[in-house]
């Protein structure tokens, strides 16, 4: 059995889960408007646990969003995944940010399409990278424009997907392709099966040297 404590901070949804065996047995988030995490991320935690009727000793790893993020945001989700790693004497999993995005998409209308999730940088600017239908990531993730024909060349007249954390509606990004899905935002919900396989794995990080995913 391994019981695991998910921390996803890389935007302002603050989101916290605790799964089983891969299973998410209880999610507590808050998506708002600024970044709370410094302010709600430990009372979600024990929220969690306390619902759960799961004691802190139970705990097997604990798995944290490595980002691309907000740079603060993900250094509290980072501190405060390290802080009970050290102090529980169990070992660190990290998922990065797109991935676990990426979880949330279940079906799309063309088996050959492609996906990209997007999250905000700055100004016009997001993080992204490209997935296949079977959701495996084939580029490096990567700084962006909106706007720019980027994965034109790769993509070519197969149907893209694109989602995330972006105002689509704003933004000229829609090629011939390219199907927005939805606005998404990064869930520890969706680190469940992921953390688990790292953890079956033993795909665990150095506590001392761990930092977040910047570009």
């Amino acid at each position: 059995m391994s019981l695991i404590l998910n921390l996803e901070t890389s935007t302002k949804n603050c989101s916290v889960s605790i799964a089983k065996n891969g299973i998410c047995l209880i999610s507590i988030e808050e998506n708002s408007d600024k970044f709370l995490h410094s302010e709600k991320l430990h009372t979600f935690i024990q929220y969690a646990i306390t619902i759960s009727k799961i004691d802190f000793n139970n705990l097997e790893s604990i798995c944290v969003s490595q980002g691309p993020g907000s740079y603060t945001s993900l250094r509290i989700g980072i501190s405060a995944a390290k802080g009970l790693c050290c102090s529980l004497g169990i070992p660190l999993l990290s998922v990065d940010t797109l991935t676990i995005m990426v979880q949330k998409i279940n079906h799309i209308q063309d088996e050959d399409g492609f996906l990209i999730p997007m999250i905000h940088a700055k100004s016009d600017f997001v993080y992204t990278s490209l997935f296949n239908q079977s959701k495996k990531m084939l580029c490096p993730i990567s700084i962006k424009k909106l706007g720019d024909n980027f994965f034109q060349s790769i993509t070519k007249n197969r149907k893209v997907y694109f989602f995330g954390n972006v105002g689509f509606s704003e933004k000229k990004i829609f090629f011939k392709n390219f199907r927005f899905i939805s606005q998404i935002n990064p869930s520890a919900m969706e680190m469940s099966f992921l953390s688990y396989v790292k953890f079956c794995n033993k795909e665990f990080n150095k506590i001392e040297t761990f930092r977040p995913f910047y570009l």
